[in-house]
C-alpha cells in the first residue's frame, strides 16, 4: 500500500468514526432549543411554531401537532426526528403587569382581536428517533 492511500484510508476511518459518533450524539442525548412562546424555529427541515395554550402549562408545536403539549410530551416532525418539550417556562409577571394585562386582554376580546399568548420560553429537545 503506498503512502498516499494510507492517508486515505485514515482519513476515511476518521471521517466514518465522526459520523458514527455524531448519529449516536443526535439520536440519544438530542439537540436542545429554546424558543419564545409565539415564536417558530427550524427543527429537522420543518418549519415548527410555538403558541401557549396555558401560560406555563402546555403548549402547542404548530405545523407539528394538533394537541396541547406538557413538559415530556413527544410528537414525531418526520419518521426519522423526535421533538420533546422539556420545559415550560410562564413569564413571571407582578400584580401590577398581571391587573394591566387583563384590561388588555378584555380590551382586545371586546375589540375582536385575539389575545396574544407571547412571553414564555419554551425548551424543545429533537433526537434522530
Amino acid at each position: 500500500m503506498t503512502r498516499g492511500r494510507r492517508i486515505a484510508a485514515v482519513v476515511c476511518g476518521v471521517v466514518a468514526l465522526a459520523a458514527v459518533a455524531t448519529v449516536g450524539v443526535l439520536g440519544f442525548a438530542g439537540v436542545t432549543r429554546v424558543v419564545a412562546v409565539g415564536g417558530q424555529t427550524q427543527i429537522c427541515g420543518a418549519k415548527v411554531g410555538v403558541s401557549a395554550v396555558e401560560s406555563g402549562k402546555s403548549v402547542k408545536l404548530l405545523g407539528v401537532a394538533d394537541t396541547a403539549l406538557t413538559p415530556g410530551d413527544r410528537v414525531r416532525v418526520h419518521p426519522l426526528c423526535v421533538v420533546e418539550v422539556v420545559s415550560i417556562d410562564a413569564p413571571e409577571v407582578d400584580a401590577s403587569e398581571a391587573d394591566a394585562s387583563a384590561n388588555i386582554a378584555s380590551a382586545a376580546s371586546d375589540a375582536g382581536a385575539p389575545a396574544d399568548g407571547a412571553g414564555g420560553r419554551v425548551e424543545l429537545r429533537w433526537r434522530l428517533w
